[in-house]
């Protein structure tokens, strides 16, 4: 990119007062949504005509928060690009608020919504294999670890033909060597739920990231959202490319289980981040997050 590309160019004061606005009053209509996943909602930038897509975290209650989820970040960039697997070009960029509150922004140029790993498969004809298929699932053997997951899902991934490349990093799977807790705070995401049931949500949030740290997880999950997306014809493909490059024995049945658990948690999980962000504004606080109508598990 040039020096005109960069993602300083994006005023990330203005970004923040313009989401500030449509939290505070419930009205989107000035943001330009290009899509949202279960923790982050992507924004295009600038709003007319956007060139950069955005990626908003949760505020940090400190700048050295900050700084320890950002290098969690980079360690996780480092771990793909070691185990030669593409990261979509990022920048992570933190602002200071006055508040005493940093909030940290993926900046990433817009994809061509045609080249999004779902939408790829979508638009082709079914084969008995894919190389983004064959891709994905070289990458999940190449990454995971017992204390690094990776999320396989075709949605999270940009395919231009020959290679393929993470787009989503907002919530790095890197655990500590107890895999207890994640590397960075993870108090700051779970601030947007109710404060007695943030306990019980962390640890049915880091069950659900333990099953991304094995080849079988990250890949059943895959085969879990190819169901979701009604992708059917790419199930048996990737089924067999999974036992083809990493004899890692996948079924459709243990997959629908996986996706029949999200089904349970991902809509609750939005509902009580409303019943949250309800009681906040109804007593005179401020809930700090963009929320999606429903969630990618609700059609």
């Amino acid at each position: 990119m040039t020096a005109h590309d960069s993602s300083d160019s994006i005023d990330l004061a203005t970004v923040e007062s313009v989401i500030a606005k449509a939290i505070q009053t419930g009205d989107t209509s000035q943001l330009n949504l290009l899509g949202h996943g279960e923790v982050s909602i992507v924004l295009g930038w600038p709003t007319d005509g956007p060139t950069w897509a955005v990626k908003r975290v949760p505020p940090f209650r400190s700048d050295q928060m900050a700084r320890q989820y950002v290098s969690v970040c980079g360690d996780f960039f480092t771990a793909l690009s070691s185990a030669g697997v593409a990261a979509w070009p990022t920048t992570l960029r933190t602002l200071a608020r006055a508040d005493g509150r940093s909030v940290v922004y993926h900046c990433q140029p817009v994809a061509d919504p045609l080249t999004i790993g779902a939408t790829v498969l979508r638009a082709a004809a079914p084969a008995d294999q894919h190389p983004l298929i064959d891709a994905i699932v070289h990458a999940a053997g190449a990454v995971v670890t017992s204390t690094i997951g990776l999320d396989s899902q075709a949605s999270n991934w940009v395919w231009d033909g020959t290679t393929a490349s993470q787009i989503d990093f907002t919530s790095p799977f890197m655990l500590n060597e107890a895999r207890d807790d994640l590397l960075f705070d993870t108090g700051t995401f779970l601030q947007e739920y109710p404060a007695a049931l943030r306990p019980y949500l962390r640890r049915q949030l880091l069950t659900i990231i333990h099953r991304f740290t094995t080849p079988e997880g990250a890949l059943g999950d895959m085969v879990a959202m190819l169901i979701k997306e009604h992708l059917d014809q790419w199930i048996e493909p990737t089924i067999r490319s999974a036992k083809r490059q990493l004899d890692v024995t996948l079924s459709r049945e243990r997959s629908q289980e996986m996706l029949n658990e999200d089904l349970n948690i991902f809509p609750m999980i939005l509902r009580l981040k409303k019943s949250e962000r309800w009681w906040r504004t109804h007593t005179g606080r401020t809930y700090e997050a963009l929320l999606p109508t429903k969630t990618t598990y609700e059609q």
